[in-house]
């Protein structure tokens, strides 16, 4: 069986992962800190102001640090290949996944790049499948993204030939 392993610009994604996930992670600790200081400020006033303030930063530099932890982890984790006529895409920390989908099964490549995956210089493969509303899977950091697509999708067609659009 043919392999023919993707590489990752592990360097770029886990900082991606980093800035990403505290983004993420101090949003919906703002959230939970707009209820603490309300109740707190309402029951102790200034002094609970602060204290809800203090509980704030220092959630935020425990996320920060936890974020720091983790996403070098991530990334080095990831793993894309082609295995034969299957697509597969390794993740996870504490929990591994291991996705096999069938060249056959795929309808369609899109590349995206947001405004913070833009700065770190990476883009997202986002698989579609048929038969599935959302993407299959998610390929981040992978180098040369655009042949990467052409080189599954090619294959796809050798060997399954033209899809048509009703499928």
């Amino acid at each position: 069986m043919q392999e023919t392993e993707f590489e990752v610009d592990r360097d770029a994604v886990w900082k991606y992962f980093v800035v990403n996930g505290v983004l993420k992670d101090i949003g919906f600790a703002t959230i939970f800190l707009f209820w603490i200081v309300f109740f707190m400020a309402a029951a102790w006033g200034l002094l609970g102001f602060i204290a809800a303030c203090f509980l704030f930063s220092a959630l935020c530099v425990l996320i920060t640090l936890f974020e720091l932890w983790l996403c070098p982890l991530q990334a080095k984790n990831l793993r894309y290949r082609l295995e034969g006529n299957t697509l597969r895409a390794d993740s996870g920390v504490f929990f591994f996944s291991r996705q096999s989908i069938p060249l056959e099964r795929i309808t369609d490549i899109n590349l995206v790049q947001g405004p913070v995956q833009r700065f770190f210089g990476i883009w997202a493969m986002r698989i579609q499948t048929a038969g599935s509303a959302q993407c299959e899977a998610t390929l981040y950091g992978v180098r040369e993204p655009e042949k990467i697509r052409e080189l599954i999708l090619s294959k796809r067609k050798s060997t399954y030939g033209e899809k048509s659009e009703d499928a």
